[in-house]
């Protein structure tokens, strides 16, 4: 999608928000909400954790982001 810092700017802003989607490359959509921003660790690709509406929680890398969408603005 973008690079590290715009990436890690707009999910920042999106770290309050009670429900966001991400679209990946793939077509896959996830929807819940930003549990962990994971991006200065050693030896580890930048990634999200998103928690659904059913507590399971799915890391996605930031290289397979296409977009991100804020479900309280699009409400």
């Amino acid at each position: 999608m973008n690079d590290f810092f715009t990436m890690m700017e707009k999910l920042q802003g999106l770290y309050d928000s009670p429900e966001i989607e991400v679209i990946k490359v793939d077509g896959t959509r996830i929807r819940g909400r930003i549990d962990n921003l994971r991006s200065t660790q050693p030896f580890s690709k930048p990634a999200v954790k998103i928690i659904g509406s059913d507590g399971k929680i799915t890391k996605i890398l930031f290289n397979d982001i296409a977009e991100l969408i804020d479900l309280r603005k699009s409400a």
